[in-house]
């Protein structure tokens, strides 16, 4: 079938915004308690008698299992189509938080959350979001993805100073049970009733394009979006998927694994309180949001590889903050200049394996690069935590964040666009 873009009012799908909604709420959800975990740190070293390694070894876990659930979702959400992936997977979120927060031991909370949570998270993350943004999205694709990864930064925005507030005031156990019946029974039935994986399941087409007057609209409809599968060993040879995977690995090592984990606790030792830390977070979210949609827009226009290199030696810049910081201000400071650049990442990384593996099923490779991420995830949510418990400090471990993004800002500069 031959497409060409828009040049008439009118000619594109408008129910592409739907569907963005509905990721982009679904993302707030998921996201949002993910990135919460570090308000359960300290309840659970005392509610269960362990340490701090202990703890983040769950963070470790789940993102160990988010990590191999991504590029399976995915797998089975180009196979099945639909919304069946991502509701199953958002309705798990919420049974997994509820158990979670009757446990009684340690194990039942790595089981529930280590496992069951991570796996529900990997069917309704940034990864199964831009796959499905990348069927419905021709036009303005990056800001698409950009926009709707920016739920995870609303996300954090909104369910970070929840769940620190109720926590102080209700305890963890309530604050768990209340949120994830919000999520089963408001989040799901959106992803029921709106979700679909490609323009097709509902005979649209996608936002931005419209058939050629000569397009045969018997057949071509049904084979848009068709996509030749890629074997895994040949996506593990090419050099540009390294050249993006390693990098990714740092950037989970230092957002996800360290900052969404450890930040919390790490404040909490220097004695900055609650509302002090909880303004953070809602800071690093607020930047967050515009600095995705506005790179994600950039992604469209620009180098995408220039722009990664700059979003982590950016990063790499605030880390000597969090190194020397002593002060309420220096936190919020850090927040605002991190939160610009920490989901800043997602789209151009997204846009670039659509670009460098395109005709193959990107949704799959895009969840296998993000393998790295969520690895790098697992490593930086549990060394931190062992060194803590070593040194009583976390200075060692921002350091070596340091010199990570400067090493990621370098190599993804050898990307040949």
């Amino acid at each position: 079938m031959v497409l060409r873009k828009k040049n008439i009012k009118g000619a594109t799908t408008p129910y592409a915004w739907v569907i963005l909604t509905v990721l982009f709420v679904g993302l707030v959800a998921s996201f949002g308690m993910r990135v919460s975990f570090g308000a359960y740190i300290s309840p659970w070293e005392s509610d269960f008698s362990v340490n701090r390694t202990v703890v983040t070894s769950i963070s470790s876990l789940s993102f160990i299992f988010y990590a191999i659930g991504q590029p399976l979702t995915a797998r089975l959400n180009e196979r099945f189509g639909k919304s069946i992936v991502p509701t199953v997977s958002i309705l798990l979120v919420g049974v997994s938080l509820l158990l979670t927060s009757q446990a009684s031991q340690i194990w039942q909370v790595y089981a529930l959350f280590g496992v069951g949570f991570a796996l529900g998270v990997a069917g309704c993350c940034n990864v199964i979001a831009a796959a499905v943004i990348s069927n419905w999205f021709v036009e303005n694709r990056g800001f698409a993805i950009g926009l709707v990864t920016s739920g995870m930064a609303v996300g954090q925005l909104i369910l970070v100073p929840v769940n620190l507030f109720i926590i102080e005031r209700l305890g963890w156990r309530t604050t768990m049970a209340m949120l994830s019946i919000i999520i089963m029974v408001i989040v799901t039935p959106l992803f029921i009733l709106f979700l679909r994986f490609k323009p097709e399941e509902k005979g649209m087409k996608p936002y931005g394009y419209v058939e050629s007057p000569e397009a045969d609209l018997s057949g071509d409809v049904k084979d848009m979006g068709a996509k030749k599968s890629l074997p895994l060993l040949d996506v593990f040879k090419r050099r540009s998927f390294w050249l993006l995977a390693i990098p990714y690995f740092v950037c989970g090592f230092t957002d996800v694994g360290v900052i969404n984990t450890h930040l919390i606790p790490m404040a909490e030792g220097k004695g900055f309180p609650v509302s002090g830390v909880a303004l953070a977070f809602s800071l690093i979210a607020l930047a967050n949001i515009a600095g995705t949609i506005f790179l994600g827009h950039l992604s469209d226009i620009f180098s995408r590889k220039r722009q990664l290199a700059v979003i982590y030696a950016f990063r790499a810049v605030t880390f000597i903050i969090l190194i020397t910081i002593q002060r309420p201000w220096l936190l919020l400071l850090f927040a605002v200049l991190y939160g610009a650049v920490e989901l800043a990442s997602v789209a151009p990384t997204s846009s670039l394996v659509v670009q460098l593996f395109e005709g193959y099923s990107t949704g799959t490779i895009i969840g296998v690069v993000s393998v790295s991420h969520q690895l790098g995830g697992a490593v930086g949510s549990w060394v931190p935590g062992i060194l803590y418990d070593l040194t009583k400090s976390y200075t060692i471990i921002l350091v070596l964040s340091l010199i990570l993004l400067l090493g990621a800002a370098f190599l993804v500069l050898r990307v040949r666009e």
